[in-house]
């Protein structure tokens, strides 16, 4: 009997040593394979990825949702920098950045931020622009350092409101993620999470789908699918580059800390009401909840010079559906920046 445990625990060892070289091997061919779109910022405990494009001032500067990279913004940049300075990043554990402190809270995330531009002399002021998860450290920031913004564009952003309090639907659900991202964590190490993702490429989800759904348990039937909606919403660019990044440990750490954080992260950004005294412009998708639009309108109404724009024809991703859109708010929001700070809020007539 001790012979045969101690046999299956031989072999239980070699396959996981087996798995950590085969991720190692796999890590080093990928970087080698896809080089960083930028440029590689030491802020001191980690390196953060930063891609600039374009000339000018005030900068733009691009700050994407809760999993999402530069690559989010690839178009948008595109189309932005032939008027203006553009820059986008991977927050620390995402895409090509590498793994910062934890916990990942809006306060580091924005400390971190504001590390990265001094480092990188990526000089003041910015129009800062958030997606999704950009509500919460967007804001912080301007909260923070106010003479350093010019102004703001939140695109479908979460609301403060939204997880402080969260409510128990939304409680557990950003529990349960967190806790299957650090069940992926451990199987990235070695290698599990790469050999998914590989069946997956390869056609071979009839093999790769169950092991799909034992990673994801507790999850949404929808959710813990190949088909699911939470990664079939993102962009071409994101969903390809998925095998690269999100085989990662770093990846699945840093999603469970920003997703446990939700809540602390909410009441550092609340405790700031009134957080940009200059034009701050709210997009809501058609498809945000009641309660999202609310919160936005009310967010708008606190500030001084804010104003809350449905964007009707776009899902969560309207950058991405009505881009269109998003660069007339942002052109708006930059023509109503005056040097002597008599800053006139963006008017909606000049967005449509």
């Amino acid at each position: 009997m001790l012979e045969i445990v101690l046999g299956i625990a031989g072999v239980v060892a070699a396959g996981m040593i087996l798995g950590m070289v085969y991720q190692k091997l796999g890590t080093r061919r990928d970087a080698k394979r896809y080089a960083p779109l930028g440029r590689l910022v030491d802020i001191g405990t980690h390196r953060l990825h930063v891609v600039e494009s374009g000339l000018g001032s005030p900068t733009v500067l691009l700050e994407s949702g809760l999993m999402s990279t530069v690559l989010s913004w690839t178009e948008l940049q595109q189309e932005l920098s032939q008027y203006f300075r553009v820059v986008s990043y991977d927050r620390a554990g995402l895409g090509w950045s590498e793994q910062g402190p934890m916990p990942r809270t809006a306060d580091r995330i924005v400390e971190e931020l504001h590390a990265m531009l001094q480092k990188a002399d990526i000089a003041p002021p910015y129009v800062l622009v958030g997606h999704s998860f950009g509500g919460l450290t967007m804001p912080l920031f301007a909260s923070r350092f106010p003479d350093e913004v010019a102004g703001m564009v939140l695109i479908d952003s979460v609301a403060p409101q939204e997880w402080n309090p969260p409510s128990e639907h939304d409680r557990k659900q950003s529990q349960i993620g967190a806790k299957v991202c650090r069940r992926a964590a451990v199987l990235a190490r070695i290698g599990v999470i790469r050999f998914v993702a590989f069946l997956l490429r390869s056609g071979a989800r009839s093999l790769g789908g169950p092991l799909v759904r034992f990673i994801s348990r507790g999850t949404t039937a929808e959710s813990g699918s190949v088909k699911s909606p939470w990664f079939f919403a993102l962009p071409p660019s994101e969903r390809a580059m998925a095998a690269v990044f999100w085989v990662q440990p770093k990846f699945a750490l840093t999603i469970a800390s920003q997703l446990e954080n939700l809540p602390v992260s909410a009441v550092q950004v609340g405790e700031h009401e009134k957080f940009c005294d200059r034009p701050v412009m709210i997009l809501s998708a058609k498809t945000a909840s009641a309660r999202r639009r609310a919160a936005h309108a009310a967010m708008a109404r606190r500030l001084s010079h804010g104003e809350h724009l449905l964007a009707d024809g776009s899902n969560h991703w309207i950058m991405q559906q009505d881009r269109q859109l998003v660069i007339r708010v942002i052109r708006s929001t930059i023509e109503n920046v005056r040097p002597d700070d008599s800053v006139p809020s963006p008017s909606l007539s000049d967005c449509q």
